[in-house]
């Protein structure tokens, strides 16, 4: 069987505070923290509204946000009282929704660091709101500060990147964009609304129109998009320095901060408290799904491995990227976490970063990158996609969790899976 069976919607647009989006499990509530950083009494009061007003389960996001789940529609107006005396609210949707800043997790604190990204980050933020011009900026297109630190933000799906260098900023484009430029960091935040503002006239020259850098970059080029937005000297993109940080690489204890994994992405309210009753200073979250506690020692490690939370990096749960599948999302039509945990068990078929991806549907929320392995869930069952993308090529169909399992067991060799013929039943 091989239809074009497609029961999700791909709504187009990103959760909020003010903006909830109704999931299988209630509505699915978006707070945004500047720079990631929540102080120790912002977590405990995340902790306690996760409880009071919904389902007691966090989700983080790839964005280093956190999302609240099963909140009910008559909830939300106590909930926005709650929020707003944590400075955790916005005024309004369309300022929530521009505030797309990923930045550095030890921002401020890395000694390694190029810049001082929090002098960057914040005012990034308050630049993109104060412009009522980019509020017509589509909800995904974001921006990433990279403090030229330990911890590099390369992989992380933005459209306009600020790397900090021998103590200026970078400006660089996502998608295969050939060219970048260089400005001083008081110059910085100009530039990078600078950017957005031309990326707004020229996304709408082309046909479709661009919702994202890269679609811009393939059809006008990194050069014509700089060029308009006032830089007037560039560089080759490729001479940038590498800035890809694994996942792995911070999960443990560090001498400035201990980094702790949620399993596939998810915290219990319990575990959010845990968090922050052992901060020192703040909660520091990551694009990894990971949350770095500053000041906190190898002495915390025991504790927080009781609490559920991964503090190794070679636990086998790190190498599985999993949406909320069943019965969370309303789309999902498998319980990819039920799967995960099984799956988490085998030794992998092949030694890689993030080798599996199961998505509860082809929307593909948790991840749109390619994988070594892709699960895509299908009326209870998966398909199976190799080296690629939850949207690519299936080379198994509907099968179920246990043939899933005997495929990728031990005994299953990568090179036995990528010889695999597209098998329709």
């Amino acid at each position: 069987m091989n239809d074009a069976h497609v029961p999700f919607h791909v709504k187009g647009w990103c959760p909020g505070a003010l903006a909830p989006m109704p999931t299988g499990d209630g509505l699915l509530v978006r707070i945004r923290a500047t720079g990631g950083r929540l102080s120790p009494l912002q977590g405990q009061a995340i902790a306690s509204l996760s409880r009071r007003f919904g389902n007691g389960i966090i989700d983080l996001s790839q964005r280093a946000n956190l999302q609240l789940r099963g909140v009910q529609e008559h909830q939300l107006s106590e909930l926005h009282f709650e929020l707003r005396a944590l400075w955790l609210l916005d005024t309004d949707p369309s300022v929530e929704a521009i505030r797309n800043v990923v930045a550095s997790p030890l921002s401020g604190l890395d000694p390694q660091a190029e810049i001082d990204g929090t002098l960057i980050d914040g005012a990034l933020e308050a630049a993109l709101v104060a412009d009522p011009e980019l509020r017509a900026l589509p909800g995904k297109f974001g921006f990433s500060v990279d403090d030229g630190g330990r911890i590099g933000l390369q992989d992380v799906s933005v459209d306009v990147r600020l790397i900090g260098w021998q103590g200026r900023v970078i400006i660089a484009l996502s998608g295969e964009a050939d060219q970048a430029a260089i400005v001083d960091l008081q110059d910085a935040v100009p530039a990078a609304v600078a950017v957005a503002r031309t990326f707004l006239r020229l996304a709408a020259s082309i046909t479709p129109p661009a919702r994202r850098m890269r679609t811009l970059v393939a059809a006008i080029g990194a050069e014509r998009i700089l060029t308009e937005a006032g830089f007037d000297q560039l560089f080759p993109a490729d001479e940038l320095p590498p800035r890809r940080t694994h996942a792995s690489e911070l999960i443990g204890a560090f001498p400035a901060f201990v980094g702790v994994a949620a399993p596939f992405g998810r915290l219990t309210a319990d575990q959010m408290e845990l968090l922050a009753d052992v901060a020192m200073l703040d909660l520091r979250l990551t694009p990894w799904r990971l949350v770095l506690l500053p000041g906190a020692s190898a002495e915390d490690l025991e504790r927080l491995r009781q609490g559920g939370l991964i503090v190794e990096p070679a636990d086998p749960r790190l190498g599985i990227t999993a949406c909320p599948g069943l019965p969370s999302c309303s789309s999902a039509e498998v319980d990819t976490r039920l799967a995960a945990e099984r799956l988490a068990r085998l030794s992998p078929p092949v030694q890689a970063e993030n080798w599996l991806h199961l998505s509860g549907c082809g929307k593909g929320c948790a991840s749109m990158a390619e994988h070594p392995v892709t699960l895509v869930g299908r009326r209870g069952r998966f398909d199976l996609i190799v080296d690629g993308r939850p949207d690519g090529k299936v080379l198994r169909h509907d099968l179920t969790l246990a043939e899933v399992e005997d495929m990728l067991s031990s005994e299953t060799t990568f090179d036995d899976i990528t010889a695999l013929e597209t098998l329709d039943r």
